[in-house]
């Protein structure tokens, strides 16, 4: 019986750069599927960076340590959490766009 394959050895090689149509193709064969798990856990990721931002700002101390460097927060409830609301906003686009993009 006669076997119908190439030995990767001898197929023919250049050294031509691929064009245009043949990396469409190549990119279209080889895509990474994403599927619901993947999307889920990458979201999670972000819940899970935004949750223990929360925790963090919702402690006593983080709320006197706010109120020595800004005074207004300490008459006002309004302010202090608009404080820990950019607060947490910044802290997420830092942790997301920058450390976590190193990986």
């Amino acid at each position: 019986m006669k076997q119908y394959q190439d030995n990767i050895a001898d197929l023919p090689i250049d050294n031509t750069q691929p064009n245009h149509e043949e990396l469409r193709i190549v990119n279209t064969l080889f895509k990474e599927h994403k599927n619901t798990i993947n999307t889920l856990v990458v979201e999670m990721k972000d819940l899970l960076i935004i949750g223990i931002l929360f925790i963090l700002l919702s402690l006593p101390q983080v709320d006197s340590i706010i109120q020595k460097v800004i005074p207004a927060s300490v008459n006002s409830i309004y302010v202090l959490v608009g404080i820990k609301a950019l607060i947490i906003m910044l802290g997420f686009w830092l942790i997301k766009y920058f450390y976590l993009s190193k990986k």
